[in-house]
């Protein structure tokens, strides 16, 4: 693979005043390879924002090197960056008249003259994007008729046309719903892979990142930037170390955040199942700890027999059968 972004010892963050420098963070030595996809994790106010503006050249370097194909960023005309890096940062656009087709071509002016003016195979470029993120037959939309996701894939399409090898998004799905958020991170995913692009990713959709990211890099204030594949981190508690706080929790084991909650009591739980799953999920949320094995314990038992009913066995002996959760919830209550 070839290495399209790399960082060495570099220091990031910003002017404050005439004179004055305030340091973030030091010590990012980071890379992307062409059709990686990346993404960039932390707490809100950890500098994410200042790192992804650096990298692509929007803010200068405080010391260290960042170097893009090869060549030293700050060897770079605009001219020239322009055709290199392309950033899609997080606020919404919403200009009135403005079509999909419009704002990506856009990302063409690099390639344009002075006049902006497109030639034939600018427009096959620009329909070639659209269709390429998923906005077939939406060249001629106007941006205030489209939903926050589907402009989002048209920031992407301008992005894509711009024709460069690597692509820099600072939390584009931010304001999206939980759907959109999943299709535009698939889309990057697939981007990268089948157009050979890099593709960094700054985020705060930790289980996304799990699930999608061929790299992970983990920044927070007071630590140094951390970055593998996600398994590694997991598997060295990298996320521990990150993420975690009084309360919170992050289980390696599943790869999610946990609450940390008082226990009432234990309970026994036999079944087997996406029932069984979803059963011991509400019994901990609730505050129960649960076992499959051990006698002394209030026993629910799972009948697959009966339509996926459920059994709370009293320590009397008795026994009462419940349709759904939340039945059984309560039944604990009054018991």
């Amino acid at each position: 693979m070839q290495t399209l972004l790399q960082s060495k010892d570099l220091v990031v963050g910003y002017a404050k005043g005439k004179a004055e420098e305030v340091v973030l963070h030091r010590h990012i030595n980071v890379q992307l390879q062409r059709g990686e996809f990346a993404c960039l994790l932390g707490p809100n106010g950890a500098g994410k924002s200042t790192l992804i503006k650096t990298l692509s050249g929007f803010i200068p370097r405080i010391e260290g090197e960042v170097s893009v194909n090869g060549k030293a960023l700050s060897n770079y005309k605009k001219a020239e960056l322009s055709k290199v890096v392309s950033v899609v940062l997080t606020e919404k656009l919403m200009v009135p008249n403005m079509t999909v087709f419009d704002l990506v071509a856009l990302g063409r002016t690099p390639y344009t003259d002075f006049f902006g003016t497109l030639r034939k195979e600018d427009k096959v470029h620009i329909l070639e994007a659209i269709n390429d993120v998923g906005l077939n037959g939406f060249a001629n939309r106007q941006l205030i008729q489209m939903s926050d996701g589907e402009r989002q894939k048209a920031m992407i399409a301008k992005a894509l046309v711009q024709d460069t090898p690597l692509i820099i998004l600072d939390e584009p799905t931010a304001f999206l719903d939980l759907p959109s958020k999943i299709e535009i991170v698939q889309l990057l995913k697939k981007l990268a892979r089948n157009k050979n692009k890099g593709i960094l990713l700054s985020t705060h959709d930790l289980d996304l990142a799990l699930q999608l990211a061929d790299k992970i890099w983990l920044l927070a204030q007071g630590r140094k930037l951390e970055s593998g594949i996600p398994e590694d981190l997991i598997l060295t508690n990298g996320f521990k170390r990150f993420f975690e706080k009084e309360g919170i929790i992050f289980d390696n084991e599943s790869g999610a955040f946990k609450v940390e909650r008082e226990q009432l009591k234990t309970i026994r739980v036999v079944g087997t199942g996406v029932e069984y799953k979803w059963l011991s999920h509400a019994l901990n949320r609730t505050g129960y700890q649960t076992t499959d094995n051990g006698d002394g314990y209030p026993k629910i038992e799972i009948d697959h027999k009966t339509n996926n009913a459920f059994i709370l066995h009293h320590s009397d002996g008795t026994r009462h059968k419940l349709r759904t959760i939340e039945d059984l919830l309560q039944q604990i209550t009054l018991d």
